[in-house]
C-alpha cells in the first residue's frame, strides 16, 4: 500500500559561528514559518556551531543527552515533526560530527560522519564513524542520512534493491565547489532512483569561506529540482511514494545493478 506524500522542509541559514544558543534561537524563529503539516525538517551540518576544526571544538562538543538534542526533542514533539541535521558531539572525550534524526515519538537515530574532509583537517579534530549510513523508515518512506563529504562517494551512498526512497544530505559545502555540490546531488538521485534533499548553510564563516545563498535543493528521482530557495530560508516540497514506485516499475535500472559488499 502506497503511503501519503512526505512533506519536507529544508532550512538554509547563516550559521552563527560557535554560538550554540544563538543558532538554537534562530531555529526557533525559523520553525514557526514552516508550513503546517510538514513531516520532516532538515538542518545544515553542524548547525549549532559551524564547521569548527580547531581546538575550540572540544569546548563546544555535547553528548547525545545534552542541551542541543534535548532542545530538538522538545521542538519535534511540540510541532509533531521529525528534525534531522548534525551537531558537534562527544563520546568518552572523543569528538564526532554526528548526524541525528529525531522523531516526535522520541525515537532517534545517530550516525557519525564516515568520510572526514581531510583537506580542511577535519580528521585531526574529529573521529571517523565506523558504521554505514543508517536507513530507517519514517511516515511511509525509507530514508538514508549522510553528511557532506559522504556525498562524493557513490558506493557508500549506493541504493541496493531500493532499500531507501529519500537521501538526506546535511552539509557545509563552500561556494567555490558549488557546481560539484549540485552535480553530485543530482547524480545520486538519478543513479539511486530516489529523492535527494541536500541542505547547506549560507553566509561567510570567520575563516573567510563563503557559502552560496540558494544552494539547498530538493531533487526528484529523475534528477529534476522540485524545491529551491527563493526569499525565505525555508525550502519545501512534497515527496510522493506513489510517483517514485511508478517510476521504479517503469524504468527499473536498479534490477541491473552490480552486487558488492561495503567494507567499513
Amino acid at each position: 500500500m502506497i503511503s501519503r506524500n512526505l512533506r519536507v522542509a529544508l532550512i538554509e541559514d547563516n550559521v552563527i559561528w560557535a554560538d550554540k544558543y544563538a543558532n538554537l534561537e534562530q531555529l526557533s524563529r525559523n520553525i514557526k514559518n514552516v508550513s503546517d503539516g510538514t513531516d520532516l525538517i532538515v538542518l545544515p551540518e553542524l548547525f549549532t556551531t559551524g564547521f569548527v576544526v580547531d581546538e575550540s571544538a572540544q569546548e563546544l562538543a555535547e553528548r547525545n543527552t545534552g542541551e542541543t538534542i534535548k532542545f530538538l526533542r522538545d521542538l519535534s514533539q511540540y510541532y509533531n515533526v521529525a528534525i534531522a541535521g548534525s551537531f558537534l558531539a562527544c563520546t568518552a572525550s572523543q569528538l564526532y560530527n554526528r548526524a541525528f534524526f529525531i522523531e516526535p515519538n522520541d525515537d532517534e537515530i545517530f550516525y557519525d560522519k564516515r568520510h572526514l574532509f581531510t583537506m580542511s583537517g577535519e580528521h585531526n579534530i574529529y573521529n571517523q564513524g565506523n558504521t554505514e549510513a543508517p536507513v530507517f523508515r519514517y511516515r511511509g518512506m525509507n530514508i538514508k542520512l549522510i553528511v557532506c563529504y559522504d556525498l562524493r562517494f557513490p558506493v557508500f551512498c549506493r541504493n541496493v534493491n531500493n532499500a531507501y526512497d529519500v537521501l538526506l544530505v546535511v552539509a557545509n559545502w563552500p561556494k567555490v565547489r558549488l557546481n560539484a555540490w549540485r552535480t553530485l546531488l543530482q547524480a545520486r538521485a538519478i543513479e539511486n532512483e530516489c529523492y535527494v534533499c541536500g541542505v547547506n548553510r549560507c553566509g561567510t564563516d570567520p575563516k573567510g569561506l563563503e557559502y552560496a545563498h540558494g544552494a539547498s535543493l530538493i531533487i526528484d528521482f529523475k534528477g529534476k529540482v522540485i524545491g529551491e530557495r527563493s526569499t525565505s530560508p525555508i525550502i519545501e516540497a512534497d515527496l510522493s511514494p506513489a510517483d517514485l514506485a511508478r517510476f521504479r516499475t517503469k524504468f527499473p535500472a536498479w534490477r541491473d545493478a552490480d552486487s558488492f559488499n561495503l567494507n567499513i
